[in-house]
């Protein structure tokens, strides 16, 4: 795991001896803390209660009668809301002022909510000496008590359990949430046609429709090993790589060669050579039983650490070492969960050596010779005798026995490999191929089963490890075993490069893979011809539109969209392609005339969010809608995506639990997003599904089950999202199809306009405009409902702002132009 912040000594009994109860600090940590968590006191869970460093200065704090903002020492909420606000004071401070402040600051709370609601019923005052609990309107009925009589058992501390005790909170907070539960949401698309409406496909444009076999061989991101011809002839080679533009530096650029020091050096690629690898094969192939080790690959998800490990296979191994090793690939995209993983890495080896070396294993000849060891014991031991009194008998007991060898996978592994390293004089390098598609906790057991196989078999064992999972449990075993070792780290190349060497390659071929002469029809009936040779103009136009001078905020998106995932970025271009929001009309016109044609920004972006469909689908696209809500909720908002993903960006640079910055538990995350109102489950049903969509990471990648305290950033893609789609009108527009509201009315004027769309192509100028300021207006009425419902909405509901605040921007490209007035941007 990465490094936590080191946290506060909590005291788990509290301390009523005032000889150690000097300061206030003493009076907050020693006695207050864990008098409200002990469970022979108040028993309250230490999630409710928020230190000062969750309250924000606001100005509320000035009408509480203090020059300088005033904190709580404690305020204990459940559900999004605050029941009780504790105050704490050195002991010779007149436990008067305690109360006076903890009940000004309830009253400016309290009336920040509806009427009759006044959530904060209490207040508590401690210092040290006394107690004291009041109600939070009134000055007259207060219970004072020294501290050391509210013992367990005492009437005392009964009557406070009464008041402010774990069931009487939960009792009261209960009953308030019947006043936030929202109404239904509906669907905008419930009033289109229903869901088959929205899953309505187009195809495929009609220009990159020849291209198709083409482009799913050389761009298809289901594709479980990357083609020859691209090992061959497409490689991004490390003079190639590039640096990220502006802020997706922060997010995109590699961190885990920074964090681990000389325990990773980068593999430096071209043509004819890789560094570092190079030498360690080199060494292993001339002294096999020396430098037996396992050999750590690092890398990002989809950066390429398979394709490197086989290109060097394929084109770099020198001469030499290609006659003194023998090779295999171990593929665990495929291992079964709940496998025995040892027994299965021994069964996959012995295929994998026997197809890439064509050598038949299961010859008769050659299993004799490799478990020659075996049988001269079996010759020489009790069957002995029998050989010379019963021949027949003897060798169909020694046929059995050599069967019963072989059908032990691991035991065939090993005999395997003493015969071809130490027989034979091999070196065996085996490769863990697609070790970083499983979760981290498999990574780790497959790593130790490497560790099992090196010992097994004396072999070079590659081992594709993820970057996060390095950089995270480095430290720990089975890794701190590797703590001065060599490993190599792979950089991802970036999502330009691999697409223009790729498209270079698909340049090339097009003339054997598809007709010479091309014809297609047009919306209008006319039919168009034209030679093979203009589908590549096509797909450099596509090119050009994306990653030029011109497409920078573009090219940046899609940056954020892939992250350092080839992968994605090759399906993710392969789709926009062929997507049938790309007007072949108007290309028809340009490229077929020697024109020049750019494919305008708000296009592409329809492409990505809408694909083959007429509607954009969230359950689809690469875009997602974080301006919906989850109608399961306890309480739906559509802004807790936005608020959660705005808090995470505005502290992507400080160390919130963590040494590593950006990171924080999803525990904080439910404390920060309850003073906006927000449910506790609603919030963690929210985190679950922002990773789910890629816009926020779990350190540990890929996890099963989240707990509250495992910890999370935000992902470049979330970054993106909130700083350039959310103000693009297409976006915006688009987005509204596949949304819910709390609003039957708006769900119903948005989803008719939907509707009316037809078989045209988008909607109108004038239906957009309608759309977003429907949109517009229904959004700023909740934000100002969410203000006035929820004290602190206005201070911690930053995403919520900014989604309004970027509604307006796109607003105003959607204004009726002017005369001498630019392009609107759609």
């Amino acid at each position: 795991m990465i490094a936590r912040l080191p946290s506060k000594n909590r005291y788990a009994t509290p301390i009523f001896d005032t000889a150690e109860l000097r300061t206030e600090s003493d009076v907050e940590q020693k006695l207050i803390y864990p008098f409200l968590t002990h469970s022979s006191y108040l028993s309250l869970s230490s999630a409710w209660v928020r230190t000062k460093e969750y309250m924000s200065p606001t100005h509320i704090d000035k009408t509480a009668g203090k020059k300088h903002g005033y904190y709580p020492d404690y305020s204990i909420w459940l559900g999004g809301i605050p029941l009780v606000i504790i105050e704490a004071k050195m002991a010779d401070t007149a436990l008067e002022l305690a109360l006076r402040e903890a009940r000004l600051y309830a009253l400016e709370i309290n009336k920040r909510y509806p009427p009759n609601i006044n959530p904060i019923g209490f207040v508590f005052a401690c210092n040290g000496d006394e107690m004291a609990l009041s109600p939070s309107d009134s000055e007259q009925e207060i219970l004072r008590f020294e501290s050391v009589a509210a013992q367990p058992g005492s009437a005392i501390l009964e009557t406070l359990i009464s008041s402010i005790g774990r069931s009487a909170l939960e009792a009261k907070a209960n009953r308030l949430s019947a006043h936030f539960q929202v109404r239904s949401a509906f669907s905008t698309a419930s009033f289109m046609g229903g869901q088959g409406r929205l899953n309505e496909q187009l195809g495929v444009n009609e220009f990159a429709e020849p291209l198709f076999p083409t482009l799913t061989k050389y761009f298809g991101a289901t594709s479980e090993e990357t083609p020859d011809e691209v090992i061959d002839r497409a490689y991004v080679t490390s003079d190639e790589l590039g640096r990220y533009e502006g802020v997706l530096e922060t997010y995109l650029k590699a961190k885990t060669p920074q964090i681990a020091g000389n325990q990773l050096r980068p593999i430096e690629t071209s043509k004819r050579q890789a560094s570092g690898i190079s030498t360690e094969v080199q060494k292993f192939s001339q002294n096999p039983k020396y430098y037996s080790r396992v050999q750590l690959i690092v890398g990002a998800v989809g950066s390429g650490k398979s394709t490197f490990i086989r290109r060097y296979y394929r084109k770099l191994m020198s001469d030499e070492v290609n006659m003194r090793t023998r090779w295999a690939f171990i593929d665990f995209n495929v291992f079964p969960p709940g496998e025995n993983i040892q027994n299965w890495i021994a069964y996959q080896f012995l295929g994998s050596f026997s197809e890439v070396n064509q050598i038949e294993l299961h010859d008769y000849d050659l299993i004799e010779a490799v478990f020659s060891h075996e049988l001269r014991r079996f010759d020489q031991g009790a069957n002995k005798r029998l050989s010379e009194i019963d021949p027949a008998e003897f060798e169909r007991r020694r046929s059995t026995y050599l069967d019963g060898l072989t059908q032990n996978p691991v035991d065939f592994a090993r005999c395997a490999a003493r015969y071809f390293s130490g027989e034979k004089g091999l070196g065996l390098v085996v490769a863990f191929d697609n070790v970083d598609k499983r979760s981290r906790d498999l990574q780790l057991s497959i790593f130790e089963g490497a560790q099992w196989f090196k010992d097994l078999t004396r072999a070079l064992v590659l081992v594709n490890l993820r970057d996060s999972t390095f950089a995270a449990h480095r430290d720990e075993p089975p890794l701190d075993a590797f703590v001065n070792a060599i490993n190599f780290y792979v950089h991802p190349p970036r999502f330009a490069q691999v697409i223009r060497k790729r498209l270079e390659l698909v340049l090339e071929v097009i003339p054997d893979e598809v007709d010479k002469k091309q014809e297609y029809y047009l919306s209008s009936g006319y039919k168009v011809q034209y030679p093979a040779s203009r589908l590549g103009e096509f797909l450099m136009t596509i090119y050009l539109s994306l990653f030029d001078q011109r497409s920078l905020k573009v090219a940046s998106a899609l940056e954020a969209l892939v992250a350092k995932d080839v992968r994605r970025a090759l399906g993710m271009f392969a789709d926009i392609l062929v997507s049938p929001h790309i007007p072949t009309d108007q290309i028809t016109g340009t490229v077929l005339t020697d024109g020049a044609y750019r494919i305008q920004e708000f296009r592409i972006i329809r492409a990505l969010m809408r694909q083959r469909n007429r509607y954009y689908n969230g359950s689809t696209s690469y875009i997602k809608n974080i301006m919906d809500l989850d109608q399961e909720h306890a309480r739906p908002s559509n802004f807790l995506y936005c608020d959660i993903l705005e808090y995470m960006i505005r502290n992507r640079k400080a160390r919130i639990d963590f040494a590593q910055e950006g990171y924080a538990t999803i525990a904080t995350i439910k404390k920060k997003m309850s003073m906006g109102g927000y449910d506790d489950d609603d919030v963690s049903s929210s985190v679950r599904t922002l990773i789910e969509w890629g816009l926020l990471e779990p350190e540990s990648l890929v996890v099963d089950i989240l707990t509250d305290e495992d910890a999370v950033r935000v992902h470049a893609t979330g970054f993106i999202h909130m700083r350039f789609f959310i103000e693009r009108v297409e976006y915006a527009v688009s987005a509204t199809a596949d949304m819910r509201f709390l609003s039957r009315q708006v769900a119903e004027e948005i989803g008719r306009i939907w509707a009316g769309q037809g078989k045209n192509d988008d909607l109108s100028r004038s239906m957009k405009r309608k759309v977003l300021s429907t949109l517009k207006s229904y959004l700023s009425e909740e934000y100002n409902k969410r203000c006035r419902r929820h004290a602190f909405y206005e201070e911690v509901g930053l995403g919520g702002k900014v989604l309004l605040d970027s509604l307006d921007r796109a607003l105003g490209h959607l204004e009726p132009q002017r005369a001498g007035g630019g392009i609107y941007q759609r």
